[in-house]
């Protein structure tokens, strides 16, 4: 190829980055800036942020190229238009700005390792599968007035269906077992926030507004600490939120529910619960009783007590290599749908330079950031 047709090629590339980073930053500057701070005395969260980032930024280029050669992301984003699929909105949101956020580290430790390149690789695959799960033009929920309406009218109208009145006896038994999952999953998945996650809103025929709300790998999974959640009797559940007609809601990035009045729960009137446990992808989720809800938070709550022993347990590098782990993987159900997980080497910590680690794994504030700068800088 000629000198002429690399620079061209090349150009073509860093504008489509550009324009990708263009995208990205307003949102994320926003989920930020909206985002409540949490501080952890157990768990070193933003060094293993740093951490997964920077092993996010060293490699995920390869391993997204593993992923594509196996699957088009562009039928990865539309299979994972389903329930009990972790390929969702944070997780999109996750792959993107976890290798941006490890470009930004590294380049105050060495510059020569960006490439528009690797960057482009990332990006490309992050957009492509992010339009077909979103299913139209736009990259993010805030594009769309924070909606992430990503599952069929046939899957609304069945988790829909299976949504039985709920009065203030009910409404206080699911209100309680709700915070019990959210609870167990926060500390599952090492003080983060990403194992649960919502889609919608999805107007009904009647007016009312359905939310629905996954719970991800509340059991045993690859993560290697989980053995303590064994006695949890399902690995997924998804709940089929009900709400009156005066509720506004809208879904963010996060696959969070911002609602007017705030107290959502309180205007809840119908309630089902499902799992996708055993049911092949395309297939109908299985509803499940109250009980089978109750059972399964009263398990959560035991290996929620005995997963904070093992934490507690923990050196301080041990913490920060579950957390990584946690945020490192974010990946892994892209490769899940693709068939190629076990083709990619998700050790985290693994390739951070041992002379950096100690330096982004310190007890120190981060830095503060100008908030009318961009959270990634383009390419020049």
């Amino acid at each position: 190829m000629s000198r002429d047709r690399v620079g061209r090629a090349d150009g073509t590339a860093r504008n489509q980055v550009n324009s990708w980073l263009a995208a990205i930053n307003p949102v994320t500057s926003h989920l930020i800036a909206e985002r409540t701070s949490y501080s952890s005395q157990l768990i070193p969260v933003t060094p293993y942020v740093t951490v997964s980032c920077i092993e996010a930024f060293l490699r995920y280029p390869e391993a997204v190229a593993t992923i594509a050669a196996a699957m088009p992301p562009e039928e990865i984003g539309a299979a994972a238009r389903r329930p009990g699929c972790q390929v969702d909105s944070v997780f999109l949101w996750g792959i993107a700005n976890f290798f941006l956020i490890g470009r930004n580290v590294m380049a105050m430790v060495d510059p020569t390792l960006d490439s528009v390149e690797r960057t482009h690789t990332v990006l490309d695959f992050w957009a492509r599968a992010s339009h077909a799960y979103r299913g139209g033009p736009h990259l993010h929920a805030a594009e769309v007035g924070n909606r992430v309406d990503v599952l069929s009218p046939e899957m609304v109208a069945h988790l829909a269906a299976g949504a039985t009145r709920v009065d203030n006896e009910r409404r206080d038994r699911i209100r309680r077992a709700n915070a019990t999952l959210i609870n167990h999953l926060f500390l599952l998945y090492f003080d983060t926030r990403v194992g649960h996650a919502d889609t919608g809103p999805y107007r009904l025929e009647d007016g009312r507004t359905l939310i629905v709300r996954d719970f991800y790998r509340l059991g045993e999974s690859d993560f290697s600490w989980s053995s303590v959640a064994a006695g949890v009797p399902h690995r997924n559940l998804t709940a089929a939120l009900v709400l009156d007609p005066q509720v506004e809601v809208s879904i963010t990035d996060y696959g969070t529910t911002i609602s007017s009045p705030e107290d959502y729960l309180e205007h809840l009137n119908g309630f089902g619960l499902y799992t996708t446990d055993g049911v092949v992808p395309g297939g109908l989720p299985v509803p499940l009783s109250d009980q089978e809800l109750e059972a399964t938070a009263a398990e959560a709550k035991v290996a929620q007590r005995k997963h904070y022993r093992d934490i507690v347990a923990m050196d301080r590098d041990e913490r920060i290599a579950c957390g990584a782990y946690v945020y490192f993987t974010f990946l892994r159900p892209f490769a899940e749908i693709a068939g190629v997980a076990d083709e990619i080497d998700w050790t985290c910590p693994r390739d951070i330079p041992a002379d950096l680690y100690p330096l982004v794994t310190a007890d120190m504030e981060p830095p503060e950031r100008d908030p009318d700068a961009d959270v990634y800088p383009a390419y020049a």
